[in-house]
């Protein structure tokens, strides 16, 4: 395998079979299924610039590797920077071992290098006890945040959750979206990797779709006086794709059919809760707004997912069962102009 050519391009819209092939048989521990053109959902299904990388190699037909880059201005040590957040990294099984994680990695690196130069922020996420993926990191990266983040999941509900006094859960209107932005980047405002929002961005976002489908939602928490007391974006990845979990062993069979945390063929389509935000004082309106989300999200996904910094107390708004475990932890690798500080908290940005 060492003497292979390999050739990294752009990705096409040409590509599509090949990175259902490559996407579909990965040999992880979830199986991902599309639910709409592989190529628009990775491309255009989120609300970031994206560019994507696919590598071939002579003598085999297909795609032995891919990436995706997205691009975005996010906050990092008290200033605005461009960010490029380097995800969705394949590489066929047959051909690991021969340095293509770093290959991808620096293709991606040298288009975020063309764009904002070396006065930008590279990072990417990793599950804390992906070593493979850490050994390619720290090849190009400055510092890791180790098990910065943690992620949190819960099942859609199909009952309503019992009503809040005073309190409405509902869609934001489009002569709300400036008092969102502005509440939301007030709560966000010392969060490093927080990207700003504003009217514009919300309005893009939900102006996002993919052969019809629109996985962007914006909700608030609303007193009796319209006042928007909490809020948070969805992001329907399921209506993109899904993931099966592959040989779930027999105990979590046998605990599924008691605490239906997964569904029971264990295909998840999740919905990502990201920017979650709320008044001071109000983190149990915030966790009413999260129950409702479970409910609103009941025809879009099976499962909503968020990740916060492990010392973030918003994070107390997803309260978890017991039998809600485990939480994996997310490690970021990140390269910057100034090291990062340790002691603002880290925005997650969520997986696509």
């Amino acid at each position: 395998m060492g003497t292979q050519k390999f050739m990294l391009r752009e990705l096409q819209p040409s590509d599509n079979l090949a990175l259902v092939k490559l996407i579909t048989e990965f040999d992880g521990d979830l199986n991902t299924r599309f639910q709409v053109d592989p190529y628009l959902a990775i491309l255009s299904g989120t609300e970031f610039r994206t560019r994507g990388v696919a590598v071939e190699c002579t003598g085999y037909d297909g795609l032995v590797g891919m990436g995706t880059v997205r691009f975005s201005q996010v906050q990092y040590n008290d200033e605005v920077l461009p960010l490029a957040f380097l995800d969705g990294l394949k590489v066929h099984k047959d051909f690991r071992g021969n340095g293509l994680g770093y290959q991808i990695a620096s293709w991606r690196i040298q288009k975020a290098r063309k764009e904002f130069g070396e006065q930008g922020v590279l990072a990417t996420g990793m599950l804390h006890d992906n070593h493979a993926s850490h050994a390619v990191a720290s090849k190009w990266c400055c510092e890791f945040a180790e098990s910065a983040l943690e992620v949190r999941f819960v099942p859609t509900v199909t009952r309503r959750p019992k009503s809040l006094a005073g309190v409405n859960v509902r869609e934001i209107e489009i002569d709300e979206y400036e008092e969102f932005t502005q509440k939301q980047n007030h709560f966000y405002r010392q969060y490093n990797l927080y990207a700003p929002s504003s009217p514009n961005s919300i309005a893009n976002a939900l102006d996002v779709s993919v052969e019809g489908k629109k996985p962007y939602r914006y909700f608030a928490a609303v007193d009796s006086h319209g006042n928007l007391l909490a809020g948070a974006q969805t992001w329907a990845r399921g209506l993109l794709k899904s993931d099966t979990l592959n040989n779930p062993p027999m105990p979590l069979h046998v605990l599924n059919k008691v605490i239906h945390l997964l569904p029971p063929d264990f295909t998840l389509r999740d919905i990502s809760v990201s920017g979650l935000w709320y008044e001071s004082g109000q983190i149990s309106i915030a966790q009413f707004l999260w129950e409702m989300l479970r409910w609103e999200g009941r025809d879009q996904g099976t499962i909503l997912t968020a990740a916060f910094d492990s010392r973030d107390p918003a994070a107390n708004v997803v309260r978890l069962k017991p039998w809600y475990q485990p939480r994996p932890k997310i490690t970021l690798a990140i390269h910057a102009p100034t090291s990062l500080q340790r002691d603002q908290l880290l925005f997650a940005s969520g997986r696509v």
